[in-house]
This record gives C-alpha cells, structure tokens and sequence, in this order.
C-alpha cells in the first residue's frame, strides 16, 4: 500500500475569525530568483529589511526573507487638525485605537486591498485625491494614495520604481510599490494590493525611472520555498503578507503527498468543507478553527480519506506518516 505524509501544524486560536475565506494569508520561507536585467534598465545592490539584491554582468540575483518582521515600533500619529482632508480622516480613521506601527500599516495596506480596485487608465488622473474618489487606479495611483495615507498618520514612506519579472497579479513588466521605514527594522517593500510586508523575488528594485524599452527581465531560475502559515485579517483575499511576530492566529493543516504528486485536498470541519489543489504535491489550509475534521485526498483516480483533530494547543508539528 503507498504511504502518504501529512504534517498537521495545529495552534491555539489567538481570536475568532469570522470568515477566514475572505481573509489573506501569511506566509514565511525563503524566495530566490535569477533574472536577466531588463534591457536598457539601471539596476543597482540594494538591501533591506527581508529584501536584498545583486546584479553580476547582465544578471541580477534577488533574495527574499519573510521571516517575521519582529518590529517593536510604537504607533504615535500626530495630533488631528481641524479641516483634514479625505485621505488624512480616513487614515485616522483605519488606524484608531491601533499600538503598533506594523498593526498601522497593516490597517492602511488592507484596506487598499480590499477597496481599491486595479484599473490599467493612463488618462485618469493618479493623484492620491483622485484615486480615493474613484477607488481605482494603476500601480502609480495605488502605490501613491498609500504612501498619503500612512504619510497622514505619521508613517514615513515611500514609491519604489521597478520590474517585475514574473506575472503576479497585475503585476508585469514595469511597476510602482512602495517601502515604509520602521524606526526599528528599517525600510520594508510592500505591494498594496497584492502583497504587505514584502515582495516576492520576481520585484527588481530599479535605479532610476527610466526604462530604454520594454524587453529583458526574465526569470531564469527561481526557488521559491515561501508557505502559507496563517491568516492574515487584514487583508483581502489572495493577499499574502509577512507577519510580525510567530504567534498564531488560527491552526493551519499542511499536506504533503509522497512524490509531489499532484492532487485536490478537501477538508470538512467546523461546519466547512474547504477544497485545495495541490500543484506540486504540496498546500496548506490555514484560518481553522480546534476540532475534529475529515480530510480527503483525491490523487489522479484514487479517492484517500483520513480523520483528523486538530487540538487547541501551542503551535506544533506533528508528522504522520502511514496508509491514509
């Protein structure tokens, strides 16, 4: 009989998540790539916080950390003034209550994500005002109301000119991110509607504005070891994000078939039945709540099933190997 493994990486709930459908997720691990320059593109050594960069001849070597930022910086927006204009009320307003800067601009990032819709229009204007009335714009625009809105409540921040080499999202080709500097950890990469907290290696940090053309860029190697590991409530869904600390927020179910083994996963549990394909034998479902689940793993024409608890304890690993 052929053996499959599952690792069950079960945690306490730190609090309830309404739908964690609607939710993004975070992830950690390592994402390496080696691309070609982009032609006529200026391309420089740079670091940051979870992001670094090389280039060799024509080649450019980009790594990416999403271990958690571990940022302690306090979150202190300056006093409100009278007649504040839209972008500055509704900043406070995403923002109150909130201790910590990370939490700020995770409030600021998720809601981009979630209210402002990417909209390829050259001719409407880009301008932060602009963008927020009409919910919509291009990566200008989106990269720019979000620079205003943390800039609003005291966050120091910035438009990142550069390529991406990979399709993601919207993303391709030349494209505008933005990078927050933390008091404590320095300058972090984040890409408003698509990814916070980080980028993936794929983002090449350009040297000046200027493109010669639009040729070049392309991804000659990549490792990308990233995983989902747990929810990430601020977020709209498919954002994926860097988180602060380790802490969990919800238990995650991780599933491995022997040989990378393409595959659907479905779980049902908790008054949910969630379905996952597995592209290289590999996916998680994070955002589940402790209790008892049948899990079931259809492999070409097999039809494999398992029962499940997944416990209301500290995070951990537990590795089960054997017939499913």
């Amino acid at each position: 009989m052929r053996r499959r493994v599952f690792a069950l990486c079960a945690a306490a709930a730190a609090w309830a998540l309404a739908d964690a459908a609607l939710a993004g997720v975070a992830v950690e691990g390592l994402d390496r790539a080696r691309l070609l320059v982009p032609a006529g593109a200026a391309v420089e050594a740079y670091a940051n916080a979870g992001y670094r960069i090389a280039v060799r001849d024509d080649e450019i070597l980009v790594e990416v950390e999403t271990s958690p930022l571990a940022s302690a910086a306090p979150f202190l927006p300056p006093p409100a003034r009278a007649g504040e204009e839209p972008v500055a009320r509704l900043a406070r307003a995403l923002t109150t209550g909130v201790a910590t800067q990370y939490e700020a601009v995770s409030r600021v990032l998720g809601w981009v994500s979630r209210s402002v819709r990417y909209e390829l229009d050259r001719n409407s204007p880009q301008e932060p005002e602009q963008v927020l009335r009409r919910r919509s714009g291009y990566c200008t625009g989106v990269a720019r109301l979000s620079v205003a809105l943390l800039a609003a409540v005291g966050i120091e921040a910035r438009e990142v000119a550069g390529w991406v080499a990979e399709r993601s999202g919207p993303a391709h080709g030349y494209h505008r991110w933005i990078e927050v500097r933390y008091p404590d950890r320095g300058w972090v990469f984040s890409d408003p509607l698509t990814t916070h907290h980080y980028v993936p290696a794929t983002y090449v940090r350009l040297a000046s504005e200027r493109v010669a053309s639009s040729g070049g860029g392309l991804v000659l190697e990549r490792d990308d070891r990233t995983a989902a590991v747990d929810v990430y409530g601020a977020g709209a869904q498919g954002t994926r994000a860097r988180r602060n600390s380790p802490r969990q927020l919800a238990a995650s179910l991780r599933v491995v078939t022997g040989g990378e083994r393409a595959g659907v996963a479905v779980l049902e549990g908790g008054g949910l039945r969630r379905t996952l394909r597995l592209a290289a034998g590999d996916g998680v479902f994070v955002g589940l709540e402790p209790g008892r689940y049948r899990l079931e793993l259809r492999l070409g024409g097999e039809r494999l099933e398992r029962r499940l608890l997944i416990p209301a304890v500290e995070r951990r690993t537990l590795f089960l190997a054997g017939p499913v």
